[in-house]
């Protein structure tokens, strides 16, 4: 056999094991939320977070006359984001001719099956992307594909699809071809809006080289494809796309955040308050600060930064000064993170706190074993993870910082976009 044929064989092999250890990440949180569809058994209402979903089956149409007004207005409920009710809108379609078809009389169930299919293909395009971008190393992504914290959230909300938009938007710009980096953009911001963190990442990079054409190809890109999928809704019912769009921009405060678990924690025992009055100023403030401080980073590293590492940067910032840090968070980073660090264990360590934390969100205080060091303090256990939570987001955060001014990893995620 040739050497060229041994590693066409070495790769489909490979291949066939990454699409395994993402199908077994599929089937378990498929498994692990079972009981959810049990009546009898109540968990939805002694585990509501174990069952809670915004992929339920009242947003899918039973009839094929509700899926007809669905496709440019926020899916047949009207209440999706424009390219979530897109996608919807045709299972829906799809679905009801296939109903008629067998002559089978659907219920919702099997909408939300298909909704679920389609996140699990997504959740495996995800994988496949990363494992283009990691080059060589294609362990990294055999590693990410069996994230636990995708078992555990990664298929409740329909973020996955704006994860895969970032991802291809990455691959675009890091392939030299910023339009497309665009278009992915635009695409990812019709579901949600983190996203955007590329355009800014391209910014960043386009303003090393002094080379502005990538910026304004990727912006020009982006705003059209994103005008594209959101223009018919915006004329057709404008109160009802400004909620739409809304729900994606503004963060819910009461999911944990900085903010608020500084005064659960720290501010007792120290009297240091961080009270931002309300606190929309003192949060866009810091944000710009942390905007100055990766342009910074990407500016005076004597090696040029990864496209990706500046992303990472710019989102985990984001989200370590947002008004919420919620699991489905996690999920925007999973990717991010295995292919800026590289290392499986440190993976495994920060996987395994946001599983003792989801623990403690899902199951009742009761549940948890009484901790009197920790109560010394004034804390629970869900105190005590969300700060490790954070204070983990932080080492990863200074570990990716020193990586740039080091010059590693940067090279093997093909750091020059620049053609």
């Amino acid at each position: 056999m040739s050497l060229e044929g041994a590693r066409n064989r070495s790769g489909g092999s490979a291949g066939l094991v990454l699409l395994g250890l993402g199908l077994y990440t599929v089937m378990m949180a498929y498994l692990i939320r079972i009981p959810c569809r049990v009546p009898d058994w109540h968990v939805a209402d002694q585990v509501p977070q174990l069952c809670s979903t915004v992929i339920g089956a009242g947003d899918l149409a039973v009839r094929s006359s509700d899926v007809a007004g669905g496709f440019f207005t926020g899916g047949p409920t009207g209440d999706q984001p424009v390219l979530v009710g897109m996608i919807t809108t045709i299972i829906g379609w799809f679905a009801s001719n296939l109903s008629a078809l067998v002559g089978l009389d659907v219920d919702r169930g099997f909408y939300l099956d298909l909704s679920l299919v389609l996140l699990a293909l997504v959740w495996l395009a995800v994988v496949a992307v990363v494992s283009s971008l990691s080059g060589n190393r294609r362990t990294d992504a055999l590693v990410m594909a069996l994230s636990p914290v995708i078992v555990l959230v990664g298929f409740q909300s329909w973020d996955l699809w704006a994860v895969l938009f970032m991802m291809l938007a990455l691959l675009g710009y890091v392939r030299g071809n910023p339009a497309v980096a665009g278009i992915m953009v635009g695409f990812g911001a019709s579901v949600a809006f983190f996203p955007v963190v590329v355009l800014l990442a391209v910014l960043i990079m386009a303003a090393r080289h002094r080379f502005m054409k990538d910026i304004g190809s990727a912006l020009l890109w982006a705003v059209v494809s994103w005008a594209v999928i959101n223009g018919t809704y915006m004329v057709t019912a404008w109160d009802r796309w400004t909620a739409q769009f809304q729900d994606v921009v503004h963060s819910d405060t009461d999911q944990p955040s900085l903010w608020n678990v500084w005064s659960a924690t720290v501010e007792p025992r120290t009297g240091i308050s961080l009270d931002t009055g309300g606190g929309a100023q003192f949060v866009l403030l810091s944000m710009v600060l942390a905007l100055v401080f990766v342009l910074l980073v990407a500016l005076l590293s004597k090696r040029e930064p990864s496209a990706v590492q500046v992303t990472f940067l710019l989102l985990a910032l984001y989200i370590l000064l947002a008004k919420e840090y919620s699991l489905t968070y996690v999920v925007w980073l999973v990717p991010l993170v295995i292919l800026c660090r590289r290392n499986w264990v440190e993976f495994a360590l920060w996987q395994v706190v946001e599983m003792f934390y989801w623990a403690t969100v899902v199951l009742p205080a009761s549940a948890w074993p009484t901790l009197p060091w920790v109560q010394e303090f004034g804390w629970s256990a869900q105190d005590l993870l969300a700060v490790v939570r954070y204070l983990f987001l932080v080492y990863l955060v200074v570990a990716v910082v020193v990586d740039v001014f080091r010059g590693r990893k940067a090279a093997a995620l093909g750091a020059s976009a620049v053609q």
